[in-house]
């Protein structure tokens, strides 16, 4: 190519290529082309750079000099096969268009929109003589055009103009590059500013003390995009988003937290989705390392996230991490004091350190206290010992459940258990205290349910106790009463001493002295049961519940009362017993009233 170059367009090129080098910005590379183009070839008068949109399958004018007037020109949109500039860049090679005729039938081609912007771009008293045309090729692809017009007929463009054009567009070329590697090296250099920037900021929030929802707004605002934290259950802790969501949107959010912890992996996740007919992109960034997991960051964006601000919410992780950590130490470290001070009701250990450390937690040694015990199972059968996740949940829906500002007390894990302590006025009633919790705990059982934790809770319930050094007694009672539930199978999960009544009497005693006591009194009614499946237990049950009342029994057996005293002879013959002996009598209420709720009796007539 230089051998077809003279010397003056050499040291023209030469100074062009050296004027290039002084700038990495792209516009004011390409107003260098053209001042330096248009000034070095001869014939050229005016002239314009193109850039092909490959999203609008369009050349662009970027810059036009000359007798144009840019802003009209500028919106000329230009398809492959248009006019000079679009049949250059189609056919991929210069193109000279060298007289009025072969550029008027060149025009031919302009869309109407087209044709009218070049009319007005142009001043009445010029039109196109000559006109040379070059591609510019990036890395084997034409990504534009560069034209330059003549409007003398005296001009005519040479051929070594066009070799100058093409030398200057490879010019052009590399330095259209450089400036757009330049300008994304100065975005990431930017968008790592920012993450920086934005890392100092939410360290910052978190060394002010702001809460969980204060970062998550942050980050909102920061990325601009929708953000949800999970903790390590699954469950929302915060989130900041778009108040338009949908409520079917957020419930997909929460499903695809689910589905990522369970999955073996614990790794970055990008996921692109589709919801009510919008594209999507989820983006899930794991909180702390399995078996350490600690929660879930999501970002619900509208658009793929660059790679830099993955990196940059990676850092947002760290932190939030740092302030979930925080967060469970000063919960542990709570725990540790208030479980110490369990530990010491546990053991009796009743005495003037126990008050001590009752009013540095805050509580008043005088005031009426209650206990309560809760234990775990996966069925009615089967103790459950939950994770230290699940364990701290149900410890802050129970403080939601009973702590409320006119309650003082704690919760606090004791081994596979937790322990409620309540303390109340004393002129508050004793069974309305007892009718509050239960209403409470089942309160508790229905959040637990409709988390699908896949646990089942038991509430033991003590007495209330005055003053505290007492109050281990209203803890032994509350672990009677899970002893209870646990050893009759109960469906009842929530009991208070107070319920048990005579039930108290299987708590004192062994299973097989009960059941040797029901068996002396009961032994020959079941027997009689067994052999011929009889309704006579069921009855007996009855008319002592009825109070020995014949017309109430016949009524909830629906029986006529000639068939219900013809049974009550029948048990007593059986028996050898008479059920007006009050003596007798006791003995057969408590029997009754015990084989209800042993497990191992032989048959079940109620």
């Amino acid at each position: 190519m230089e051998e077809t170059l003279t010397h003056r367009q050499l040291q023209s090129l030469i100074h062009i290529s050296n004027v290039l080098n002084t700038s990495i910005d792209i516009d004011t590379i390409i107003e260098l082309i053209m001042r330096e183009t248009i000034s070095v070839v001869e014939a050229a008068e005016g002239g314009s750079l193109w850039l092909y949109d490959k999203n609008k399958d369009c050349l662009i004018a970027q810059s036009a000099q000359g007798v144009f007037y840019p802003k009209i020109f500028q919106q000329i949109r230009l398809k492959p096969g248009e006019s000079m500039t679009g049949k250059t860049f189609e056919a991929r090679n210069s193109l000279i268009f060298p007289n009025e005729k072969e550029i008027k039938k060149a025009l031919t081609s302009l869309s109407s929109q087209n044709s009218e912007l070049l009319r007005r771009s142009i001043p009445n008293n010029f039109s196109f003589s000559t006109v040379i045309s070059s591609p510019i090729f990036l890395k084997g692809k034409c990504i534009g055009v560069f034209t330059l017009d003549s409007f003398q007929q005296s001009k005519n463009f040479k051929p070594e103009d066009t070799h100058l054009l093409e030398a200057i567009c490879h010019q052009a070329a590399v330095a259209i590059e450089r400036s757009s590697l330049y300008k994304e090296k100065e975005e990431t250099v930017n968008s790592l500013s920012d993450s920086i920037e934005a890392h100092r900021t939410l360290a910052n929030l978190v060394l002010q003390g702001e809460d969980l929802h204060s970062i998550l707004q942050y980050i909102h605002q920061w990325i601009g995009q929708n953000t949800f934290l999970f903790d390590d259950l699954g469950e929302l802790m915060a989130s900041s988003y778009d108040p338009s969501l949908s409520s079917e949107i957020l419930k997909f959010v929460k499903q695809q937290a689910s589905v990522f912890m369970k999955s073996p992996e614990n790794t970055l996740a990008v996921k692109e989705t589709e919801i009510d007919g919008m594209p999507y992109h989820l983006v899930s960034l794991p909180l702390g390392s399995k078996p350490n997991f600690l929660g879930l960051l999501v970002i619900l964006s509208t658009k793929k996230m660059a790679d830099v601000d993955i990196a940059a919410l990676e850092h947002a992780c760290t932190v939030l991490s740092l302030e979930l950590f925080k967060e469970q130490t000063l919960f542990d470290t709570q725990q540790r004091l208030k479980g110490e001070f369990v530990t010491r009701i546990f053991a009796e250990h009743m005495d003037d350190a126990l008050i001590q450390k009752a009013k540095s937690l805050n509580l008043n040694p005088t005031r009426n206290y209650i206990t309560i015990i809760i234990e775990f199972s996966t069925n009615s059968n089967n103790k459950f010992h939950p994770k230290d996740g699940l364990i701290r949940k149900i410890i802050q829906i129970t403080n939601q459940a009973f702590l409320e500002q006119s309650t003082k007390g704690m919760t606090v894990r004791h081994h596979h258990q937790i322990v409620v302590l309540l303390s109340y006025h004393s002129n508050i009633a004793f069974s309305l205290i007892i009718s509050r919790i239960k209403e409470r705990a089942k309160w508790i059982q229905q959040e637990i349910m409709s988390r699908k934790w896949e646990v089942e809770v038991a509430f033991g319930i003590g007495r209330v106790k005055q003053g505290i050094l007492n109050v281990h007694k209203s803890l032994q009672e509350a672990e009677k009463c899970l002893k209870f539930i646990q050893r009759i199978n109960w469906e009842n999960s929530i009991v208070s001493y107070t319920d048990l009544g005579i039930q108290r009497f299987i708590l004192q005693n062994s299973e097989e002295e009960v059941i040797d006591f029901i068996n002396e009194v009961l032994g020959p009614l079941i027997d009689y049961e067994n052999s011929r499946k009889g309704d006579l237990l069921k009855t007996l049950y009855e008319y002592l519940e009825g109070n020995q009342n014949v017309k109430r029994t016949a009524d909830a057996l629906h029986v006529h009362i000639n068939t219900l005293n013809y049974r009550l002879k029948r048990i007593e013959e059986i028996l050898s017993i008479d059920l007006t002996d009050s003596k007798q009598l006791l003995n057969i209420h408590l029997a009754v009233s015990m084989f209800k709720y042993v497990k191992k009796h032989p048959t079940d007539p109620f």
